[in-house]
């Protein structure tokens, strides 16, 4: 018998759900109470949600004490709200803060452990530009040069990074740009150093990600990306 895709298609149909999905997709995991104050949801309705996601796989849980946390479970739930995303209409702006987020998000975000938006965008292309990564196909290629300059300049471990149980350096199709921001392993090295060295900040309650006055002078110096 073929798959039961439709239970798949029911579960994210629900917009709480999505909401949820949205919020998790920041790459970090929140317990229900977290989830709940970044939404309208009450904390049972929360957690009616998380059980359901759960059960169908989309969703990894850990107890510490006596609190729970939720997270994304694997990159094929990530790809599913991405390409959903890429394919859905905009919602309609009905308060300055909400213009606001969307122009945050747009911005910079994660796209749970990688940069997305103007800036994910902006790095790929300067690393192309640069000589650091090159298009092949439907991903990216680290060069010689590229892996040279991670590996002396950035003190990244390549090989470390190659190895891990999952791709490398990939091409992602960002919702908000219509273009790739890069993806994959080395992405992910790259998101946690410019937060180590607070080239960037995550923002509260959002995959927001704000520049520092630090990241613009290192971005500009370093990649030559500027960003309003």
């Amino acid at each position: 018998m073929s798959p039961d895709v439709f239970s798949i298609t029911k579960l994210l149909s629900d917009q709480s759900r999505m909401h949820i999905l949205d919020i998790l997709m920041d790459g970090a995991a929140h317990t229900v109470n977290e989830i709940a104050s970044y939404t309208n949801l009450k904390q049972h309705t929360v957690s009616y949600h998380l059980k359901l996601m759960k059960e169908a796989n989309l969703l990894n849980v850990q107890a510490y004490g006596k609190f729970r946390y939720y997270s994304i479970k694997d990159t094929p739930t990530i790809k599913i709200f991405e390409v959903l995303s890429n394919y859905s209409p905009e919602r309609p702006v009905k308060s300055f803060n909400q213009h606001f987020r969307k122009k945050e998000l747009k911005k910079a975000r994660t796209c749970y452990d990688h940069i997305a938006g103007e800036l994910g965008v902006a790095i790929a292309n300067s690393f192309i530009t640069l000589g650091f990564i090159e298009e092949e196909g439907n991903n990216f290629q680290l060069t010689s040069k590229g892996q040279d300059y991670f590996c002396k300049k950035l003190d990244f471990n390549i090989e470390l990074l190659r190895n891990k149980k999952r791709k490398f350096c990939i091409k992602c199709l960002d919702w908000s740009e219509r273009k790739n921001h890069l993806a994959g392993s080395l992405a992910k090295e790259i998101l946690d150093f410019l937060i180590k060295n607070k080239i960037i900040e995550r923002m509260e309650q959002s995959r927001a990600l704000k520049i520092t006055d630090t990241g613009v002078n290192f971005l500009k110096n370093e990649w030559d990306i500027s960003i309003e």
